[in-house]
């Protein structure tokens, strides 16, 4: 959006698979269905080649460490809720 520099979505990627808040979509859909949701092109997706300490540092993202309660728990169990689709 604009000169924004830092990511406003971020996702995983496996293959031509991406997982995100809405679970395990194809990756064409997923870019597809934000496009048209903010009625702009996708402007660049980016593989993250760092850790996530630099990557938070870098796109002033808070670390694990900073919010209420240590997050990891919380996340891994979300991601638990869906399958992968190649199960």
């Amino acid at each position: 959006m604009g000169d924004f520099e830092h990511p406003l979505h971020t996702y995983a990627r496996w293959g031509t698979w991406a997982f995100d808040a809405s679970g395990w979509n194809p990756e064409a859909e997923l870019l597809r269905v934000n496009s048209e949701f903010e009625n702009l092109p996708v402007r660049e997706v980016e593989t993250i080649e760092t850790d996530l300490r630099e990557f938070c540092e870098k796109h002033v993202h808070r670390q694990p460490h900073q919010y209420w309660a240590d997050p990891t728990e919380r996340a891994r169990a979300y991601v638990g809720r869906y399958v992968p689709p190649w199960l």
